[in-house]
């Protein structure tokens, strides 16, 4: 009733709508403190101007007693770099915060349960992310309210400063040969170290494109950090289709998830450890049977993109067969990981 004492940061861009919705869950919490990143227009975008005023005018509406730091770039940033740079502000200016990214909406009790295990957990080094998303992971044990995972994952999470400041965004660290020895005792099979071994190398040659979300599970992985998962999902990322900046398949089995409301008290884990088993599981879903970041995917999205610039009546037509095609495969896929 009288506010809640987290901090909390939004990460923002050019979609009003969604930001919107967001802001809404936040809303009901009332977060004492806010820090809100947006990112400017895109020059080659005439639209962007318009819908990042639109995006910022919502947090003109904040109508309760809250303590607001802004961090609004007049030009166009990219996402890596506003995202980076934007959380360096955040964690330079707090201890502790949830980030919740503008198309990613969690439910009321997130808040709650990221609260009190950013409390519980804070100085504890093998403790690095509390998330809210749980894409149908492997059941927990006696009831428990959440487990630990080796695999950071974001979209709505919380974290320490300890934990931020440790992550190196340009990889300064990473030797191919000590890096897969750390990947392989890390990950005894072979397709799960492997995935990752090469990913990070084409990021160091420059042939994929960085992203601050990698690096944070490097410095994870480095660290021997884990992230704690709940039992249930908490998270709906509602951001998935052909504008969005990396999630494209709006037929994806990740895209608007149903979301759920955990139970209090809190059921603790008796011990802060990973299982091998369950990291494979989450790794198989979540990472490697996840096709839109792929390249053909990609060229098949701006292709669809373009389509429906030129005919949208024919486009809506072909994207609900492919869709359903779609969906069926990705499914499929997750349902045997």
């Amino acid at each position: 009733m009288n506010g809640f004492n987290v901090p909390v940061a939004i990460l923002n861009f050019n979609r009003p709508q969604m930001t919107r919705r967001v802001f809404e869950m936040v809303k009901q919490i009332k977060p004492r403190k806010l820090l809100l990143v947006a990112d400017g227009p895109r020059p080659n975008r005439p639209d962007d101007v318009r819908l990042c005023a639109e995006v910022r005018s919502i947090f003109n509406e904040i109508d309760w007693e809250c303590e607001v730091h802004k961090k609004f770039s007049d030009i166009n940033l990219g996402s890596f770099k506003s995202n980076s740079s934007g959380l360096n502000w955040i964690f330079d200016t707090v201890e502790e915060a949830i980030i919740i990214e503008d198309d990613c909406v969690p439910s009321v009790s997130f808040f709650r349960y990221c609260e009190e295990l950013l409390e519980r957990y804070r100085d504890n080094p093998n403790v690095g992310v509390i998330t809210g998303y749980n894409l149908g992971f492997p059941a927990v044990k006696n009831n428990e309210s959440y487990f630990f995972s080796a695999y950071t994952l974001n979209w709505a999470w919380a974290s320490w400063r300890r934990v931020w400041k440790q992550v190196d965004m340009d990889m300064s660290w990473w030797e191919p040969r000590a890096g897969k020895r750390m990947l392989q005792a890390l990950f005894p099979k072979r397709k799960e170290w492997t995935y990752w071994f090469k990913l990070y190398e084409q990021i160091r040659k420059g042939d994929r494109r960085n992203a601050w979300d990698y690096q944070l599970i490097l410095s994870a992985f480095k660290h021997s950090q884990y992230c704690i998962i709940p039992s249930v999902n908490m998270v709906s990322n509602i951001g998935f289709g052909p504008e969005g900046t990396n999630c494209f398949d709006d037929s994806s089995p990740m895209h608007n998830q149903r979301m759920f409301e955990l139970q209090f008290p809190l059921i603790h884990p008796p011990l802060v450890q990973r299982s091998g088993q369950v990291d494979y599981a989450v790794f198989k879903s979540r990472f490697y049977h996840y096709v839109p970041f792929s390249l053909h995917w990609q060229i098949l999205s701006r292709i669809s993109l373009l389509i429906k610039t030129i005919s949208p009546s024919l486009h809506a037509g072909l994207k609900v067969n492919f869709g359903k095609w779609r969906s069926t495969v990705n499914r499929k896929k997750f349902n045997h990981s």
